[in-house]
């Protein structure tokens, strides 16, 4: 990788907006790149997280067979946004089920994109 510095960054960024809880930077096969966490709710994003991580390949593949870009779930009063960041990698970001969807998507949309140039 060019810069882990630059990818914990973006997460960083990511996390600190209103209602987001974790950022995280997923492998395809389920293993974790890189991640930020908002420390409040460790507990709920531990099993969130824990959800995420059994299901990124089936997402991932899901994306892929219909050529998505974004994946939205909502689970648990939790929103989860998938985001492709190039061929193994998932950006996953969870959210609070108050959450402005509309400015997560657009600013997760472009943290893959600056992601995918670290990587």
């Amino acid at each position: 990788m060019k810069s882990n510095y630059g990818i914990e960054s973006e997460l960083e960024d990511l996390i600190h907006l209103d209602d987001v809880d974790a950022a995280v930077l997923f492998r395809i096969d389920g293993s974790v790149v890189k991640s930020a966490f908002n420390e409040q709710n460790c507990v709920h994003i531990i099993r969130m997280l824990q959800w995420c991580k059994s299901n990124v390949e089936k997402v991932s593949l899901e994306m892929k067979t219909n050529n998505l870009k974004k994946v939205t779930y909502e689970l648990n009063e939790t929103n989860i946004l998938f985001f492709i960041v190039n061929n193994v990698t998932i950006l996953t970001t969870l959210a609070t089920h108050n959450a402005n969807m509309s400015l997560l998507s657009i600013e997760a949309k472009r943290k893959s994109s600056l992601i995918s140039q670290y990587l």
